[in-house]
């Protein structure tokens, strides 16, 4: 399975990250920050696939276009977030991390907001007022 390649190529990475670190932290940043984007793009060829058939299901359940984009829109927020934040934190800067982690939470906010609204209007309609 792809998986176990994938964790055993970051824990080797992992590995030598830690065995550089005392000699070369910024060497050893750079192989963790190239090890996580070269994985994140072995994993790039699934996501298309996934994201083709959650969006036919989707479809299919007659499921706006316009929903199915805020979705994966928000997915995408969330994923890139979340390797920035891991990424800044292994840097040591974990005020920064949290920075980021904040402005992945408004942006999701804003991003899904046209979703909230459409429920906010089939609620009220639905109650009469």
């Amino acid at each position: 399975m792809e998986i176990f390649s994938l964790c055993a190529a970051a824990i080797v990475t992992a590995v030598f990250a830690l065995l550089l670190r005392r000699q070369s932290p910024q060497t050893a940043l750079l192989l963790s920050i190239g090890a996580g984007t070269l994985i994140i793009l072995s994993v790039l060829k699934n996501i298309v696939l996934t994201t083709q058939t959650v969006s036919d299901l989707l479809i299919a359940g007659g499921i706006s276009s316009d929903y199915i984009m805020i979705l994966f829109k928000v997915l995408g927020i969330c994923f890139l977030t979340e390797f920035t934040c891991d990424t800044v934190t292994e840097a040591g800067m974990l005020s920064l991390a949290t920075n980021i982690s904040f402005a992945g939470k408004v942006l999701v906010l804003m991003t899904a907001m046209p979703l909230f609204s459409d429920l906010l209007k089939a609620i009220t309609s639905m109650v009469g007022t």
